[in-house]
């Protein structure tokens, strides 16, 4: 898996997907650098989930 792609209405298997995806790039990194992913990737999320809450207000 080169690329992550998940669905506009961001289920429970863009969730498994994203976690697949993680573990795959996680198996070369420090547990330092690990965090730090984590923590930009759950920013990218959480900004998606806010838009997809005013567009469905």
């Amino acid at each position: 898996m080169t690329k992550l792609i998940v669905s506009n209405d961001f289920n429970l298997e863009d969730i498994q997907k994203i976690r697949e995806y993680n573990s795959l790039r996680h198996v070369q990194m420090t547990p330092r650098e690990i965090i730090e992913d984590a923590r930009k990737g759950a920013a990218v999320i959480l900004e998606r989930l806010r838009q997809s809450e005013k567009a469905s207000v």
